[in-house]
């Protein structure tokens, strides 16, 4: 048998803790958040100077990310998406021009067909999925790492602007955060924004 790490176990039961209290959100009161959460970040400094923004496509109880992409679209931003490489394990980031051009992908989440592949140096912020967040920036995922890998990769020069969004309910006390794990810049709530780099809330 194979023995868990103490901060490998923690993870797994904030996991949980994380999924059930995002899962508890009643409907009406997610659409609620869901709206407030994108009238916070359209109106941060970081994303209204981007030019490429990095989304990825909401499923379950995840924020709803379908809306902010349509409405960035509407507003010219060039958006990406990312796709699983399942043979490399990384990400890989493609520009989409509507949202009919997403298709099923990997674990059944919706992603871009690999048509109009981007540099991912070009990218200025990256809309960043997660469970649970701390104020300083630490971030729970889904276990993958792919994340941690496309962004560990770039250079301090090449870096976008790293935006978590998350409900309110998904900020812990602190979450355990491992050596190769990416800390997030900002944290997009519904209640407002937590600036996790020399930044103040909002």
């Amino acid at each position: 048998m194979i023995a868990i790490g103490t901060e490998q176990a923690a993870k797994m039961v904030l996991r949980i803790e994380a999924v059930r209290v995002r899962d508890s959100i009643a409907p009406e009161i997610k659409r609620l958040k869901d709206k407030e959460i994108q009238d916070n970040l359209f109106e941060t400094e970081e994303f209204i100077k981007a030019k490429m923004v990095m989304f990825f496509a909401s499923i379950r109880s995840e924020p709803n990310t379908l809306d902010m992409i349509q409405s960035s679209l509407n507003i010219k931003k060039t958006i990406v998406l990312p796709r699983v490489n399942l043979n490399t394990r990384e990400l890989e980031p493609y520009a989409v021009r509507n949202l009919s051009e997403l298709v099923l992908g990997y674990m059944d989440i919706p992603e871009p067909r690999p048509q109009r592949r981007v540099c991912a140096d070009d990218i200025d912020i990256i809309v960043m999925p997660g469970l649970a967040f701390d104020k300083t920036g630490g971030r729970i995922g889904y276990g993958g790492g792919y994340y941690d890998r496309f962004i560990g990769g770039r250079s301090d020069r090449h870096r976008p602007v790293l935006a978590a969004i998350a409900y309110g309910e998904q900020i812990f006390e602190s979450v355990p955060v491992m050596s190769h794990d990416v800390r997030v810049d900002m944290i997009v709530t519904d209640s407002g924004v937590l600036y996790c780099r020399g930044g103040s809330a909002a």
